[in-house]
């Protein structure tokens, strides 16, 4: 079976588990290879995008793991009834947690190029280079399917948008870990009639399980970039059937530092 160029280079064998069918970005890579009448470097710039996101999707899910795996080897090595973390141990999982949010904000923010120049109308096409621009940007649209998709998880303080983007009321977590302090993490007890603890995320004065935190989180990104992607093809796909041509677009000069 011929596999994509993402599949090829960019994507782990059984990566994400395995959970997903479509992986993201590979049809939207080949139909902008495929369809797109563009300069070559605009091409090269957009191609780039996809594939620079996609890499970054597996960093993260990467962090996720082996943060999973780090707090199970410490959790088993220490005193399971009151287990404090420090020192190496304490690195190595932050060194994990932190690096699964931000490589989540970051995938984003990179695709958000590809998505800002794809998504169909009503939607005002542009070049972003922020993932809260895009979507800021999305839910100011009446009616409109991936605005009643953010709204929601804008709204859920413990949603993978509002981890990564900010809630309507606050900042996210991706910048208060990466501006203020670091990842909100602690233990509390299994239940009432046990001395055993479990590691859980405190998040707006929630206590998530860590496995059901980073599960959630990396879940809700991967779904959130297929949404993105799925509404880019069904534009490029319906433009091709109304007129049998290509899209042609130009894209903007890199934003002013």
């Amino acid at each position: 079976m011929f596999k994509s160029y993402l599949e090829t280079c960019i994507y782990p064998e059984k990566i994400f588990g395995g959970s997903f069918e479509r992986l993201p970005g590979v049809e939207l890579h080949d139909l902008l290879e495929c369809n797109f009448e563009i300069s070559h470097q605009e091409f090269f710039t957009l191609r780039g995008k996809v594939e620079q996101s996609t890499r970054k999707l597996c960093m993260m899910w990467h962090a996720a793991e082996e943060a999973i795996k780090t707090e199970q080897n410490f959790y088993q090595s220490t005193i399971q009834d009151a287990p404090a973390l420090f020192g190496e141990d304490a690195v190595c999982l932050y060194y994990h947690l932190e690096a699964m949010v931000l490589f989540a904000r970051s995938a984003m923010d990179v695709a958000s190029t590809a998505f800002g120049l794809t998504l169909p109308d009503p939607f005002v096409r542009k070049r972003y280079d922020s993932f809260n621009g895009l979507i800021k940007a999305i839910e100011k649209l009446d009616s409109y399917p991936l605005a009643e998709y953010f709204k929601p998880l804008r709204k859920d303080d413990v949603s993978w948008v509002s981890v990564i983007a900010g809630t309507e009321r606050g900042r996210s977590l991706r910048d208060k870990i990466a501006h203020q302090t670091d990842f909100p993490i602690d233990y509390i007890d299994i239940g009432e009639y046990t001395e055993k603890r479990h590691a859980v995320v405190l998040l707006d004065s929630k206590k998530i399980p860590l496995p059901d935190f980073t599960r959630n989180l990396c879940l809700g990104v991967l779904n959130g970039y297929l949404k993105l992607e799925e509404q880019s093809l069904h534009h490029i796909r319906n433009i091709e059937i109304d007129d049998g041509s290509s899209i042609s677009l130009t894209l903007p000069s890199e934003p002013q530092r």
